[in-house]
């Protein structure tokens, strides 16, 4: 069985080659700048109006070097797709200045352009490095992480990924069904990379990379009840978990939180006494507990994510994710294991 799974980050990209016929340390790895940083150094590299066109991708850097360059005078134009890199609701995208245009071929062909493609994968990049190296651009199951907060007019997007999020862990609880086949178009970006995928690809799944961060910090736990924390450079998740069943999510804003607070959500959430107005409320996403279990019946709490170390003296029993000995694999593994589970 051979998966290649990858991770899009705000900062990088991470690709696992998982070969079931090799030990996970002999596995090829790769560590890439995300494309919403290179096209964000492009732009500001550029002294000239810029054209984007492509598909939705993530924001972000993107979008801070797009308002940079605009206040510097430039002309910005973006398609439709493009543009809801920025946001969904493309009336805030306009009203940042941003052209959104219909029809692409005036301004491929505008030499006062400049013109950038938006994606989230450069798969052409990815098969050659691979074939530079003898290796081939061959994949029995192809699973990508990207966050997507999904779209619904005048809804505040917080709370609309959490109520997804509910709907989601409600009817499939189980870690195998963590994963879209084919994403509902809500999720503008995750259907943005699965159409991508589809061009070189036939078996994808698509993942939310909070889910697979916390999946992969339990990869290879054996005890019934476990907690998985991933504290994000934007989010901060917490799951439960019992038999690879998830019984409770909790999703916040790391800026927000310092080491006590989320010591306290941790706690609390595993008692069963938080509310998802309450995280709410706080700044967050939201929280949803199907089935409490207690702390007292938690082991060991797994940490991950870029932000880890605001956990680092946390008077808890805790453990710094790492599967496979390296921390730079906990999405990739977690997309792995999804789709291990599915397959099996």
């Amino acid at each position: 069985m051979r998966i290649l799974a990858i991770d899009v980050g705000l900062g990088t990209q991470d690709l696992l080659i998982y070969d079931s016929e090799k030990n996970i340390e002999n596995c090829i790895k790769v560590v890439l700048p995300s494309m919403t940083q290179v096209l964000a150094k492009k732009i500001k590299n550029l002294n000239k109006n810029v054209f984007l066109y492509g598909m939705t991708m993530g924001g972000g850097a993107i979008t801070r070097a797009i308002k940079h360059h605009i206040q510097k005078g430039y002309k910005v134009a973006m398609t439709r797709e493009a543009a809801r890199s920025i946001r969904d609701d493309l009336d805030r995208v306009r009203k940042m200045g941003i052209e959104i245009v219909e029809n692409s071929e005036p301004y491929l062909n505008n030499r006062e352009f400049e013109k950038l493609e938006t994606k989230d994968i450069d798969f052409e990049l990815l098969r050659g490095i691979l074939e530079a190296v003898e290796e081939k651009f061959y994949f029995d199951y192809v699973g990508i992480g990207v966050q997507d907060h999904g779209f619904e007019k005048g809804k505040s997007d917080r709370i609309f990924r959490f109520e997804k999020i509910e709907e989601m862990i409600s009817k499939r609880p189980m870690i195998r069904d963590l994963g879209f086949e084919n994403p509902p178009p809500y999720f503008t970006r995750m259907r943005a990379v699965y159409k991508l995928a589809k061009r070189y690809f036939d078996n994808i799944l698509i993942v939310d990379t909070k889910f697979a961060a916390i999946v992969g910090a339990l990869h290879e736990v054996k005890d019934r009840y476990a907690i998985a924390v991933d504290i994000g450079n934007g989010h901060t998740m917490i799951g439960v978990v019992r038999d690879r069943e998830i019984l409770g999510i909790l999703e916040h804003h790391t800026k927000l939180l310092d080491r006590e607070r989320i010591e306290k959500y941790i706690v609390r959430f595993a008692e069963g006494k938080v509310s998802n107005r309450e995280v709410f409320e706080d700044g967050g996403h939201g929280c949803f507990i199907r089935e409490p279990p207690g702390f007292s019946k938690v082991g060991k709490v797994r940490v991950t994510g870029p932000r880890r170390e605001l956990l680092k003296d946390s008077k808890l029993d805790i453990e710094f994710a790492s599967p496979g000995g390296d921390v730079m694999l906990t999405g990739v593994m977690g997309i792995v294991d999804i789709i291990l589970e599915r397959i099996s």
